[in-house]
């Protein structure tokens, strides 16, 4: 069981990833496609952007968690009773904002984001 939530962790991250991707996309579009974009699309977009970046981080944050409470039962002879709290080993995981600035999850959502920016300055100098 413990072993279908981390996979569920990380199919939350890769959609977290996907959506991301969409949203960019479809700001471009919409900005290329409009007559007369205003930046303020542009500002629309970095806020969901933000937003899956720190969705993502949490899910990797209770993956980690979970990945814990798993090596916890797995090199222990005790009885968990299929207990799946997590809290008592989310102490020993990184915070979330070490999550929200690690490797996995910066070098995707960073570009993203600046990419972002650059639209809205571009949107910003074209009026």
């Amino acid at each position: 069981m413990i072993q279908g939530i981390v996979a569920r962790m990380a199919g939350n991250s890769v959609q977290m990833k996907t959506w991301a991707v969409s949203l960019v996309t479809a700001v471009y579009v919409f900005s290329g496609v409009s007559s007369d974009p205003h930046w303020l699309v542009g500002i629309g977009g970095c806020i969901p952007v933000i937003a899956f970046w720190a969705m993502d981080a949490k899910y990797l944050l209770l993956e980690r968690c979970y990945r814990k409470l798993y090596d916890a039962v797995r090199s222990t002879e005790e009885d968990h009773s299929f207990d799946l709290d997590y809290r008592p080993y989310a102490e020993s995981a990184d915070s979330f904002w070490r999550m929200f600035r690690s490797w996995s999850v910066c070098v995707f959502h960073g570009p993203l984001l600046l990419m972002m920016i650059a639209l809205v300055g571009i949107l910003s100098s074209w009026r």
